[in-house]
């Protein structure tokens, strides 16, 4: 089986391949430019403290960071949308890992700016077990330094396809999330942070699996 990223790059691939020329150059263009903006950003780092939230998930329900953390570690997963071909691959990929994540005393929580009837058909359409939560307006991720705004060559490309952000996410801009991993230990702490300019580029499953588990087996042995 094909690694997440592996997967990932292959999709890229295949979008420049069946893209004309002008889209994409747009697309190698922005990548670029998404890469550029993202050297000078201060994403949350191992070591920092994870800021705390109250989010509702696609039916309506509030999860709470603190109370999660009160049963084991937490892997945050910041995703544009359920638009997004590459997001969605990757939380199918954690979908795939997530019955060993909770056997390994931890939970999974991906979080994503779109309005609430747009997380619930991601849920559905992709299977996800873990709650899907609507971080409206993108607060978490301006706490957790994650956040960037779609270039406008992006823009063009977003309306060919006919998505468009502003309402998608019942919001008034173009920001969005990073592609974002972090593991948070019961104190808050975190212990593990991936931050991508890009969204064909994630942590593979297995690997946020092996840094869980060596979490828990050192608070275990603590």
């Amino acid at each position: 089986m094909k690694s997440l990223n592996a997967q990932l790059r292959a999709f890229k691939t295949s979008v420049l391949d069946r893209a004309d020329e002008e889209t994409a150059r747009a697309l190698v263009q922005a990548e670029a430019e998404y890469r550029a903006d993202a050297a000078s950003a201060h994403p949350l780092a191992v070591g920092d403290r994870a800021p705390g939230f109250a989010l509702t998930d696609a039916v309506g329900a509030k999860h709470r960071l603190a109370e999660h953390l009160m049963r084991g570690p937490v892997l945050l997963l910041f995703f544009r949308g359920g638009w997004c071909p590459y997001c969605t691959l990757t939380l199918r990929a954690y979908e795939d890992i997530a019955t060993d994540i909770r056997e390994a005393g931890g939970d999974i929580l991906a979080l994503s700016p779109q309005k609430a009837s747009r997380a619930a058909v991601v849920q559905e359409s992709n299977c996800v077990s873990f709650p899907i939560l609507v971080d409206c307006g993108n607060r978490v991720a301006t706490d957790y330094g994650v956040l960037g705004q779609a270039r406008p060559m992006t823009r063009q490309v977003f309306g060919k396809l006919g998505c468009n952000i502003p309402e998608e996410n019942n919001a008034e801009d173009w920001m969005l999330p990073r592609a974002s991993e972090f593991l948070i230990d019961r104190d808050g702490v975190i212990r593990m942070a991936h931050v991508s300019p890009v969204s064909y580029e994630r942590t593979e499953p297995r690997e946020a699996l092996a840094a869980l588990r060596g979490l828990t087996k050192a608070m275990v042995s603590a």
